[in-house]
């Protein structure tokens, strides 16, 4: 069994900036017969700056992405963004 998702990963305060990593994470799975096969990677995909003058996403390439198509796919990030401060109300969000 194959299997991708996004993750957001613990935040990361850096003086008035907090940093949000978001991962890619792929496993695979087999089972045959009394063996047992499992695989996983753990990739940089992106992260999300948040500080005084709003939040921005940014892919691993340094490159502006759209922060709300990221948070469509990352499960939980919208709320994490929220916690910290960079509700869309009080933001400047990256319109990629």
């Amino acid at each position: 069994m194959k299997r991708t998702r996004l993750q957001a990963d613990d935040p990361l305060s850096v003086g008035e900036m907090t940093l949000i990593p978001v991962a890619e994470i792929y496993s695979f799975s087999m089972v045959l017969g009394e063996r047992a096969a499992f695989v996983a990677r753990k990739r940089p995909k992106a992260v999300v700056a948040l500080g005084p003058r709003g939040a921005v996403a940014l892919s691993v390439e340094g490159e502006e992405i759209s922060l709300e198509e990221l948070a469509a796919g990352v499960p939980g990030l919208r709320k994490l963004v929220a916690g910290i401060g960079g509700s869309e109300a009080g933001r400047k969000e990256n319109k990629g």
